[in-house]
C-alpha cells in the first residue's frame, strides 16, 4: 500500500514561487515552521511544507524548491480527454468506460468518487471492490440525496432512507464497505435546493478523472459525455483536499447506518 505522507509534488507552483520568494527576500526565516508559513499567507498548505523544510538553511531551501519548479517547467502536465458516444475515425480520446476501471484497478490506498449515478452497479464498481479487498483501499463516496419537500419526515429518517437504498441499491458486494457522505443542506426543506452534482474521482491523491458522464447505461455507452483525465498529484490533492474539507467543516455527514 502507498504511503499517506505528504509529499512537495502536493504543493501547486504558486505556492512554491510565494515561497521562493519569501525566502529570498527574508520575509521568511529558516527553519520554515507552520507558523512562519501562516504568517506569509501559506496556511492552507503548511502541512505539507513544514516537513520538508524544517531542516533545511535558507540556501537549502531555495535549491530545493528551484529544482522541483525547474522539473515542472520540463515536464507539463498534458490532461488526457475522454469520450463518450460517436467519434470520427481518426480521434484519439479514451473511452469513458475503459478509463475508469483502468484507474479502479489501480488504486492501492485510497479513492474519492463523488456525484455519480448508478444503474448497473456490479459492472462498473466491482473491481473497484475487488481492489479495496486485495490492497485494503479506502473508498469515500460523496452522493447525491433528494432534499426534502415539504415532507413530514424528520430530517434523520429522510437522510438515513436515502442513505440506505443508495448502498442497497448500488453496493451488492458486501465488506469491505464505503465510507458515504452526503450534503447536510439535503435535510433542510428547499426551496432554494442544492445537489451534488460535481461527477470526480480521485486515486491515491495522484489522479484525477472530472467528467459529465454519469455510471449509467447512457452515461457510458450511448450520450456524447466528455471527461478530462489529470495525472498531477498537485491537482488531485487539491480536488480531493476539497472534500475533505467539507468533512472537517462539518458541512458534509457520513452515513453510519442509523
Amino acid at each position: 500500500m502507498k504511503s499517506n505522507r505528504p509529499s512537495l509534488a502536493q504543493v501547486s507552483t504558486s505556492v512554491l514561487e510565494s515561497l521562493l520568494s519569501a525566502v529570498q527576500e527574508g520575509a521568511i526565516a529558516p527553519p520554515l515552521t507552520r507558523a512562519g508559513l501562516a504568517a506569509i499567507g501559506l496556511r492552507n498548505q503548511e502541512e505539507l511544507l513544514e516537513p520538508a523544510f524544517r531542516n533545511l538553511d535558507a540556501g537549502a531551501c531555495r535549491a530545493v524548491i528551484l529544482a522541483i519548479l525547474n522539473e515542472r517547467v520540463q515536464k507539463p502536465v498534458t490532461p488526457e480527454l475522454v469520450w463518450t458516444g460517436p467519434e470520427y475515425s481518426t480521434s484519439t480520446a479514451r473511452d469513458t468506460s475503459v478509463v475508469l476501471t483502468s484507474l479502479f484497478e489501480s488504486a492501492r490506498n485510497d479513492v474519492v468518487l463523488a456525484g455519480y449515478c448508478f444503474d448497473h452497479p456490479t459492472e462498473v464498481l466491482g473491481s473497484l471492490h475487488a481492489t479495496m479487498k486485495t490492497y485494503g483501499v479506502l473508498l469515500r463516496m460523496f452522493i447525491d440525496i433528494p432534499q426534502l419537500e415539504g415532507s413530514t419526515a424528520s430530517a434523520h429518517s429522510h437522510i438515513a432512507t436515502h442513505c440506505g437504498e443508495f448502498l442497497a441499491k448500488n453496493w451488492p458486494f458486501g465488506t469491505p464497505l464505503p465510507r458515504v457522505f452526503y450534503d447536510k443542506r439535503a435535510a433542510i426543506p428547499g426551496p432554494p435546493f442544492v445537489s451534488m452534482h460535481a461527477k470526480c474521482v480521485v486515486i491515491d491523491g495522484q489522479r484525477a478523472f472530472v467528467s459529465s458522464a454519469n455510471f449509467t447505461e447512457r452515461g457510458q455507452e450511448r450520450n456524447i459525455e466528455v471527461g478530462v483525465l489529470i495525472d498531477d498529484s498537485r491537482f488531485a490533492y487539491h480536488l480531493a483536499a476539497q472534500f475533505d474539507g467539507l468533512v472537517k467543516s462539518g458541512l458534509v455527514g457520513e452515513y453510519t447506518g442509523n
